[in-house]
């Protein structure tokens, strides 16, 4: 029996240290990847602009109707549409540069001497582009005659796609160039690319002034219409590079 306590005692004893040593072999394993992945990078935020030159102008019309019943304000709004479908057949803008979504309705309440008065609005978007800029001041006016008072219009371009390649390469580029000039003027051999971060293009499309006096348009002045636009295009990335041991 006291042979059975010793060898007991013993063992509880030796139960500390073999804890002991499976907690370090499991902190030893955790902590060495840590080790290994830490590396020394260089980041670069870059950004970079290409001006294209403005081809297109694409207007955005508002048709809009009030009413006091939702059968008369559809009736109205309808009317409207058609003199706009009218008024874009009559200028020859092709169906596929045509967007526009789908009436809208609304009803509003309104007390006036504490008399409820309801009203029912409709509301429309249309864009239209087109690559015609003479034309620009005839839609315009067409549009005030025919009673409509909420559009505006903006310079674009047809080569958007190839701005946004430019300026992505450019931005790549000058990024690279960056990340060199800082590693060699910091002593240090610049590695491999690890990261790159990509946000979508902003791109900048001029306004147009609209101007509504018509009487402006019966003469070959000068415009502001002879002088070219461009659409700015902007890239940004974020490039980490791996500096070498």
């Amino acid at each position: 029996m006291d042979r059975f306590n010793n060898i007991y005692s013993k063992n509880i004893r030796l139960i500390p240290a073999v804890l002991f040593l499976l907690f370090s072999i499991n902190c030893s394993t955790m902590a060495q990847p840590v080790a290994e992945n830490s590396q020394r990078t260089i980041s670069i935020n870059m950004s970079a602009t290409e001006l294209i030159p403005a081809d297109l102008i694409i207007f955005s019309i508002n048709i809009n109707a009030e009413e006091k019943t939702p059968e008369a304000a559809f009736d109205t709004h309808k009317k409207r549409e058609a003199v706009l479908a009218s008024l874009l057949k009559e200028f020859d803008i092709k169906e596929e540069d045509i967007n526009f979504e789908p009436i809208r309705m609304n009803k509003r309440t309104n007390y006036n001497n504490r008399q409820e008065e309801v009203t029912v609005n409709t509301n429309q978007q249309v864009s239209v582009s087109f690559s015609d800029f003479e034309i620009y001041e005839k839609i315009q006016v067409s549009l005030i005659k025919n009673g409509f008072d909420s559009f505006n219009g903006s310079f674009s371009s047809s080569k958007l796609d190839e701005g946004k390649d430019k300026a992505l390469i450019s931005a790549i580029q000058k990024a690279k160039e960056r990340a060199a000039f800082i590693a060699e003027q910091s002593g240090v051999k610049l590695g491999e690319i690890t990261t790159i971060n990509y946000s979508e293009h902003q791109v900048n499309y001029p306004s147009m002034f609209m101007e509504a006096d018509m009487g402006l348009f019966k003469s070959e002045a000068p415009s502001m219409m002879d002088f070219a636009q461009t659409v700015s295009v902007t890239a940004n990335i974020t490039i980490v590079f791996q500096i070498e041991d």
